[in-house]
């Protein structure tokens, strides 16, 4: 499989190369059109200059010939090229080369190239074949008629080892910048595509150490990267920090479930090793008895309070189990509930329910479920005649504010951002909680946060109060 550096160091230089092998082309290719351009335009220009000052042959044959001879002879000085005059069956007879016995004399142009000047226009040929000269040539030609139509023709040539030796320097120019380019490009490349590819190998190591358990690996984020990369760096260090404090929740988890199991299940084996061996005499079964089944049933309220957790966090709460009710009737049964209790305590209890009721939409079920755990653990923390509130109020946003407040111990500060965690338990002797199993306001705040609502708790000067929102709807008219 190919590496990422290494694919787009090879990418990248082979867009170079092709962008300067284009551009070195349509460089050559213009810069042949301008030069034969310019050739066309200079030989046009000789022929029309001497059509303008020479006439066309008189019966006097010999004396023009010598003056058209020195007349051509003195503008190819002038211009470099290469000048004749032809009769009108092509025939050479006069040359720029200025000799009476010229070698072209005589000689005749080719039908095809003396046919590409009209009446009024100068023809021109890029690649033409003259039997006087040697190699192939460029040549325009211009007509003359005199007042009795016949028809003589002024020839300016070069040859095309000009434009070739031209064209050659100009492919070595290009050659040589195109070497230079590339022998630049190489080394900026590689740092280039070294500085890009060097964040995505960091992210690739810390993500094979995250893989061995290294969860503390973080990758190195600042200005030097791009915007994407330094984006894509955070992003990894997020998730590493989500992995982590995932990973030291999971280890938690398994500590606190070890911890809830083993004590209920050490306390059931002793006692009843104790009962099968005669340790615990058999006038004292019913009693240890009765203890094993409240360690039986508290094994069984942590089974189910994982599986309802479980549950709630895979599935969420169902549309169809989100109905309307009234948060005011659920709150009394719950209360009412724990009338027992609230009595053997002496709690002095206080409502605060709209008369008119609170509609709210939800899963009614999980909704008392979260108002019993509340009131229970408001009611297990609060001491003998103590005090215990609950109130329904209306806030902004279309919100009920459900509280529970009891009086009791004071949670200190540090303890506050726990308490909705798993198998937290502010009485670290547990005295207080024996029958609980640390998951009920983790249960409360899952349910809750279920319902994309908030929950929140406060505690100070001896009073705790947690609150939670629901949302309000329309009462039925």
């Amino acid at each position: 499989m190919k590496q990422t550096f290494s694919g787009r160091m090879i990418g990248m230089l082979c867009l170079i190369f092709l962008a300067l092998f284009l551009l070195s082309g349509m460089t050559q290719i213009l810069y042949y059109r301008h030069t034969v351009g310019q050739i066309r335009e200079e030989l046009s220009d000789t022929a029309e200059a001497e059509a303008g000052v020479i006439g066309v042959l008189n019966e006097d044959a010999s004396q023009s010939r010598r003056q058209l001879s020195t007349q051509l002879n003195f503008t190819a000085r002038a211009t470099g090229k290469d000048t004749v005059i032809c009769s009108e069956d092509g025939t050479v007879v006069a040359c720029s080369c200025g000799l009476q016995s010229c070698e072209h004399l005589g000689s005749r142009f080719p039908a095809s190239l003396l046919e590409l000047a009209g009446a009024d226009r100068t023809g021109f040929a890029a690649k033409v074949s003259i039997d006087c000269y040697s190699g192939s040539r460029m040549a325009a030609v211009r007509r003359l008629t005199d007042e009795s139509g016949t028809a003589a023709y002024v020839i300016a040539s070069v040859p095309r080892a000009g434009i070739t030796a031209r064209l050659t320097y100009s492919f070595r120019a290009n050659l040589l910048v195109f070497l230079t380019v590339m022998l630049l490009a190489v080394p900026l490349v590689w740092w280039i595509v070294r500085r890009q590819t060097r964040p995505i190998k960091q992210m690739t190591a810390a993500a094979r150490r995250m893989a061995h358990g290294q969860m503390d690996v973080r990758v190195p984020t600042g200005e030097a990267d791009t915007a994407e990369l330094n984006e894509l760096a955070v992003a990894f260090n997020n998730m590493a920090q989500a992995l982590a404090k995932s990973e030291q929740q999971r280890k938690e988890f398994v500590a606190n479930v070890s911890h809830e199991l083993k004590t209920p299940m050490t306390t059931i084996s002793g006692y009843t090793e104790g009962m099968l061996d005669g340790t615990i005499p058999a006038s004292e079964h019913p009693k240890y008895m009765e203890i094993i089944s409240s360690e039986v049933r508290r094994l069984s309220r942590l089974v189910r309070s994982m599986l309802q957790i479980s549950v709630i966090q895979d599935q969420g709460i169902p549309a169809d189990r989100r109905l309307p009710f009234d948060l005011c009737e659920v709150a009394g049964e719950v209360l009412i509930s724990f009338e027992q209790k609230i009595n053997d305590k002496h709690l002095n209890v206080e409502t605060d329910l709209p008369d008119s009721g609170a509609r709210t939409v939800g899963d009614r079920d999980a909704i008392t479920q979260v108002v019993y755990n509340l009131i229970d653990n408001a009611v297990k923390f609060c001491p003998d005649r103590g005090e215990l509130s609950l109130s329904i109020r209306e806030a902004k946003g279309n919100k009920y504010l459900v509280s529970v407040k009891n009086t009791g111990p004071t949670i200190p500060p540090e303890e506050l951002p726990l308490v909705f965690d798993r198998f937290h338990k502010t009485d670290k002797s547990r005295s207080m909680d024996r029958d609980g199993v640390g998951l009920g306001l983790y249960i409360v705040r899952t349910i809750i946060l279920s319902h994309e609502e908030d929950i929140y708790v406060t505690s100070r000067d001896g009073v705790t109060e947690f609150t939670f929102t629901m949302p309000k709807v329309p009462a039925v008219a």
